[in-house]
């Protein structure tokens, strides 16, 4: 994709819209939830946001350390995180949603509100799948209805195309 002169950060490039839309541009508090390796959250620090990445995986917490060692990094539950920070906006990228036990999706929702500051954003972009235990948009909707968010949007990638019922989506709450 780089070689073609392709973003290879739609969803930094997705958070920097957001940041203009609904932040007027300023520099967020952002915390990557499902961080990995710290692929987005390093690009969203490279592009001037405070970021703190959390993953359950502390190998990959190591990882994520090593390369920005800068970035507050957790080897913890979604579910369970705490922290005194309240969030601009909590991204989760990178099919979070599928690689939760069935049922902890809710719960993870329901802190993730927890963190967020007054007016912040919740993101989550993941592959709608069609299997017995799948966790869906409509679903991820009502979990954050559930605990006061409402719908701002639903893509159908990071690039903000309105979303069609397809097998990806990306859905802000706020």
């Amino acid at each position: 994709m780089a070689a073609r002169g392709e973003s290879v950060h739609g969803e930094a490039d997705a958070v920097s819209r957001l940041a203009r839309d609904h932040f007027d541009g300023g520099t967020l508090t952002v915390l990557d939830a499902g961080c990995g390796t710290g692929r987005l959250g390093i690009e969203l620090a490279n592009r001037g946001h405070r970021v703190v990445g959390v993953d359950l995986d502390p190998d990959m917490i190591d990882r994520a350390r090593r390369k920005r060692p800068d970035i507050e990094w957790h080897a913890t539950d979604l579910a369970t995180f705490t922290t005194s920070t309240r969030f601009d906006l909590v991204v989760m990228a990178g099919n979070i949603p599928n690689f939760c036990r069935p049922g902890e999706q809710a719960r993870i929702v329901a802190n993730l509100a927890q963190l967020l500051a007054p007016h912040g954003l919740l993101v989550c972009g993941w592959s709608q799948e069609s299997t017995d235990d799948s966790y869906h948009a409509e679903q991820f909707i009502a979990d954050g209805e559930a605990n006061g968010l409402s719908l701002v949007s639903a893509w159908k990638n990071w690039e903000g195309d309105a979303f069609d019922d397809g097998d990806y989506a990306v859905i802000v709450l706020s």
